[in-house]
């Protein structure tokens, strides 16, 4: 720990320097030329800087921490509105994070609850060509609701996973043993 601190002191000295038109290296002043004098590069710089001077004082002290369960009661999935329709996951985790109460629980994005569904077999993954990795559906999907759409975007086509009636259903009554699923 106190090795990462003595490397953001020297950074946050380094950045210091150069915004006073220093160089961080020799102490000389920068040329009038350099680009460091452009006042964009100032107040990023002085920016930088602020930055890393919070992170040597540390979080504060007795101030609110921000919750790193997913929590959900409830009376919240009670007012949790779904559309009606086949949704994408991205939706559903928005629908979810309407309702949840940001002092208790953290907010869920898609892609968490698709990790959290491959690990459980429910999704599959597939590696595409330049190396990249989408979600699918497999054979075992259909049972929980969940299926694929072809959909086009900017002229490329692709399989869209969603969430029909029963797979909403399923992922509400379900979240919190998804989201602590372990495997």
């Amino acid at each position: 720990m106190n090795q990462e601190r003595d490397k953001i002191a020297k950074a946050r000295e380094m950045v210091q320097k150069m915004a006073g038109g220093m160089n961080p290296l020799d102490g000389q002043p920068l040329e009038n030329t350099c680009f460091i004098h452009d006042p964009r590069m100032v107040r990023c710089l002085h920016f930088i800087q602020e930055i890393l001077r919070k992170a040597l004082e540390g979080p504060p002290r007795g101030g609110p921490r921000k919750p790193s369960a997913f929590v959900i009661s409830a009376e919240e999935k009670k007012r949790v509105q779904l559309p009606k329709g086949k949704i994408g996951i991205n939706e559903f985790a928005r629908c979810l994070n309407e309702v949840i109460d940001t002092g208790n629980s953290r907010k869920l994005t898609g892609i968490e609850i698709n990790r959290q569904l491959k690990k459980m077999g429910v999704l599959g993954e597939q590696v595409l060509a330049d190396g990249k990795t989408r979600t699918i559906v497999k054979a075992e999907s259909s049972g929980y609701g969940i299926e694929s759409e072809k959909r086009n975007n900017n002229g490329s086509e692709y399989e869209m996973v969603l969430f029909n009636e029963e797979g909403k259903n399923y992922l509400l009554e379900n979240i919190e043993k998804i989201m602590v699923f372990t495997g």
